[in-house]
């Protein structure tokens, strides 16, 4: 959570409109804080459909005792939880990074790449196929810590060094062993290990802490033979296995998916198809209600059994689900999901849906079963009572973690510039995604240019199914928001009103834009600046005709054509109409006076000065490829030292230097507390708005901000929280409830507050409520809306599908504002309210999964987070709310605060 607090009370997270003091004036004073608005973001928390979330195509599901759904997002690199109890989405390993460390350590600080099939073995240890590395990963189940089970890190035949090619291993240890693109993994009655190793066209198995065999198939021989004979397993060819099963007589199914048929292991070792004619290419289709074995199934994913014993089948190519009866005689296949026409096919019947690429599937205790829609990004059920379908997590839309997610910071890859509206809404330029993105003042985040893929299309269309291709920055004029669209090596322009795209200029390798109050655009790019006038002409401002002389081989003192740059980065624009340059390529900070004389105002000192020279003369400090410059509201510049790790604040009128944030060290901390002790990892653009400024911490895949804080004496709140509940004894479930939760407040505030800019916003767990007063200073009557509705919990065993928003909570506010200067307002007394919701914990207890509402003594603790926002000032704390109770007769209970 981004707000922090200190003394347990509340500390001002967000942008200073009511100038309570000014920033950047000195060296960092305890009172100047850092914080993520935006990136850095992970799964964690989410509920499954409030982002725009796309899965990564991958293969792999499973469910353990309690229902609860495991998926591998090779996208992301991790490996997913989906309790149906509380529809929030957990990551179970997996940092995000695509690497191979972390085995001792809890599974998401573990690194994974691009995982692939799970299975989770009786004692609730999860098995994950960690295929990008060539390994099988397990998770603990008590624990939660990582470990390599099989493989030792390397793909059969790979060449290390002056070793020879690595063998395949079988007969030795499984730690020791070597794959090559594994597919699914499943296990036996006995413990046993089977994995399907594609890539060697083959099926092994193993123990933990054993040795490892082939058990069917030729390693590394591919083809299609020795069906029928007796004993023949480990002699017959095998093309691209991929998933596997096991009914309760130990037959292991195996899908040959380039063979396409699917094949049985007995337990005398005889190879046999039981589905699949071998022919129809790999998006055959044919034979429903027919002899399996006649069937056209086209290329393979996954197996599973239903509760049944009927095989289920992940036919990728086709594009369904198909399932086979076994028990019958010849074995019948039907499809139960996909090949339909409709788009998707969500709340329809399965068989009407499209599935696209289908890798996966699993099926839980109740028969409802589980696709991993690979190619659409989602993973879908259908339901067993009604044989419909609908989307359980991913949205299937070209998107990015976090969009519409409130209160997340949402993904951004490798990030660069970002610019403010008038509104307060925030663009970012999300260079690795391909795409702007856009948080609102609430913290929502939201996609509106480019889908994900590199590219140059849609002109004259929407701006969100456009194509960029590594965008690098972003400056607003009006209603217009530009875009250096580097890849395609031109100024893109969006109009805000409308969302449309269209090109506003061609100019090779853009890569910082700002633009001066009549619209003329600044664009630095390869070693100049150029000039964009508002009818599109295009002429050279600084760089055209350097002098390069031994004698002031940089140009200072010379006209801005005279000057040389080496790679220009960021720009910024001051009072009087003078230009600042991050010289990246110099390491110097550049100024274009307005009369166009060039001179050199940071940077070239020595490298080994104690604090690359803070404290002392700008032009005596060293600095480190500068990536950024911007002018703060008390007329100093902020340099995003990119290279050496800092930001650092250039006093224009003194001409030193100090830094704000980082100490040279690349890496990740601070958010919430005191910049000058935080760490950036490159930062690189940086924006000024109000009184704060805005960075891209590139490394760490971040938007961070640089403001003022003060600090709130935490006697001044009082959180209230009062609960009256009947329960049904056999379900858990809350037919109906009162309760309410009482904030109390008194703030000391300066004058000059209008009130039509105080907002109190509490959210409870993430309900989240909002109270807007008028100009008089009275409560509005737009106020006490619900701003968010959140996903209701419904009967039955999966909590997450239709499901319906709840009545909005009843809430009642009285604000007497005392101290400010409205009308009735005492100056020096302080400014109190009070915050009153009624109907708020009520579903949020079923969603947290209190079957039994009696808790121990000690109680259960509910998270509570509370923003005040005065103006654009956002104060902001968590707290917990004790939840006791005792259930009574007839489930009636009452709890205490």
């Amino acid at each position: 959570m981004v707000g922090t607090t200190r003394r347990n009370g509340f500390r001002q997270m967000g942008w200073a409109a009511l100038a309570l003091c000014v920033l950047l004036l000195s060296p960092a004073s305890a009172l100047d804080i850092i914080k993520t608005i935006a990136g850095g973001g992970s799964l964690e928390g989410y509920k499954p459909l409030d982002s725009n979330l796309l899965l990564g195509n991958s293969q792999g599901l499973a469910l353990d005792a309690l229902g609860r759904l495991y998926i591998s997002d090779s996208g992301q690199h991790q490996v997913l939880k989906l309790d149906p109890s509380t529809g929030i989405v957990t990551v179970v390993a997996g940092d995000g990074t695509a690497a191979y460390f972390g085995d001792g350590t809890p599974g998401p600080s573990a690194g994974l790449n691009s995982p692939g099939g799970l299975a989770m073995d009786p004692k609730g240890n999860l098995l994950i196929v960690d295929r990008g590395n060539f390994v099988i990963r397990r998770v603990d189940a008590i624990t939660g810590i990582v470990s390599t089970v099989a493989g030792i890190g390397l793909f059969t035949g790979q060449v290390v060094g002056n070793n020879p090619p690595a063998p395949l291993g079988d007969g030795g240890a499984a730690t020791s062993a070597t794959f090559a693109n594994m597919g699914g993994i499943v296990l036996d009655s006995a413990g046993n290990v089977i994995v399907a190793d594609s890539g060697n066209n083959c099926v092994r198995r193993f123990t933990i802490g054993g040795t490892i065999a082939t058990i069917a198939g030729t390693p590394q021989t591919s083809g299609f033979s020795g069906d029928g004979v007796a004993g023949g397993a480990t002699a017959a060819l095998f093309k691209q296995p991929t998933g596997l099963a096991v009914d309760r007589t130990g037959n292991i199914f195996i899908a040959d998916s380039s063979s396409r048929r699917i094949r049985k292991l007995d337990g005398t070792n005889t190879i046999n198809t039981i589905a699949g004619n071998g022919t129809g290419g790999g998006g055959g289709f044919s034979g429903d209600g027919g002899d399996a074995t006649m069937a056209q199934i086209g290329s393979l994913g996954g197996l599973a059994f239903d509760p049944t014993g009927k095989l289920l089948v992940s036919c990728v190519g086709a594009g369904c689900i198909r399932k086979i009866d076994l028990s019958a005689t010849p074995n019948i296949i039907l499809t139960v999901a996909g090949n339909g026409a409709a788009i998707v096919g969500d709340l329809g019947p399965a068989t009407g849906a499209t599935l696209s690429g289908p890798s996966d599937v699993a099926s839980d205790s109740g028969g409802n079963i589980f696709i991993y829609d690979a190619n659409d990004g989602r993973v879908r059920r259908v339901d067993a009572a009604t044989q419909f379908i609908d989307t359980v997590i991913g949205t299937g839309l070209q998107g990015f973690v976090g969009d519409r997610g409130p209160f997340q910071d949402g993904i951004l890859v490798f990030p660069q510039g970002a610019a403010y509206d008038g509104a307060g809404n925030l663009y970012v330029a999300d260079t690795g995604d391909n795409a702007v993105r856009m948080i609102a003042p609430s913290g929502i985040i939201s996609t509106i240019a480019g889908n994900g893929t590199g590219g140059g299309l849609g002109d004259g269309g929407p701006a969100v199914l456009g194509t960029l291709n590594t965008p690098t920055d972003v400056a607003i004029f009006g209603n217009t928001l530009f875009v250096c669209d580097n890849g395609n090596g031109r100024i893109r322009a969006i109009d805000l009103p409308t969302r449309t795209i269209s090109t506003y200029v061609q100019l090779n390798n853009p890569v910082a834009i700002i633009v001066d109050a009549a619209g003329v655009l600044y664009v630095a790019r390869n070693n100049q600046v150029d000039k964009v006038a508002v009818d599109k002409t295009v002429t050279t401002f600084v760089g055209s005709a350097p002098l390069n002389t031994a004698a002031n081989p940089l140009g200072d003192g010379l006209p801005a054509a005279n000057a040389t740059l080496g790679g220009p980065n960021g720009l910024a624009l001051g009072p009087a109409g003078e230009l600042y340059i991050a010289d990246t390529g110099n390491g110097l900070i550049r100024k274009i006076d307005p009369a166009g004389v060039t001179s050199t105002v940071a940077g070239g000192g020595n490298p080994a000065f104690p604090s690359v020279g803070d404290g002392g003369a700008a032009l005596a400090a060293s600095l480190n490829n500068p990536l950024g410059v911007a002018i703060s509201s008390n007329g100093n510049l902020v340099i995003s030292d990119s290279g050496n790790n800092r930001i650092r604040v250039l006093n224009l009128a003194s001409g030193t230097i100090n830094s704000i944030a980082g100490n040279g060290t690349a890496g990740f901390s601070g958010d919430g507390d005191a910049a000058a002790s935080a760490l950036v990892n490159f930062p690189g653009k940086i924006f000024a708005y109000g009184t704060g400024v805005v960075f891209a911490d590139i490394n760490n895949n971040r938007i961070r901000q640089i403001v003022t804080a003060i600090d709130i004496d935490p006697k001044q709140f009082s959180l209230a929280f009062k609960l009256d509940f009947a329960a049904d004894k056999k379900t858990g479930e809350l037919p109906f409830a009162k309760d309410v939760v009482a904030l109390k407040a008194g703030l000391a505030l300066p004058a000059g507050i209008n009130p039509a800019n105080l907002i109190v916003q509490v959210s409870i767990v993430d309900l989240h409520q909002e109270i807007q007063l008028d100009g008089s200073g009275k409560q509005s009557s737009k106020s006490a809306k619900v701003t968010k509705n959140h996903k209701a919990t419904t009967g039955g065993s999966f909590v997450f599908t239709a499901e319906q928003p709840p009545a909005p909570p009843i809430t009642k506010v009285a604000l007497g504002l005392k101290g400010v200067s409205v009308a009735g307002g005492k100056s020096g007394k302080p400014t109190s309210f009070t915050f009153t919701s009624a109907g708020t914990f009520r579903d949020e207890l079923g969603r947290a999964g209190f079957t039994d509402l009696s808790t121990s003594k000690t109680g259960v603790k509910l998270p509570v987070r509370i923003d005040i926002t005065l103006g654009t000032t956002t104060f902001t704390g968590v707290t917990n709310v004790l939840y006791k109770a005792q259930q009574g007769k007839g489930g009636a209970g009452k709890s205490t605060k």
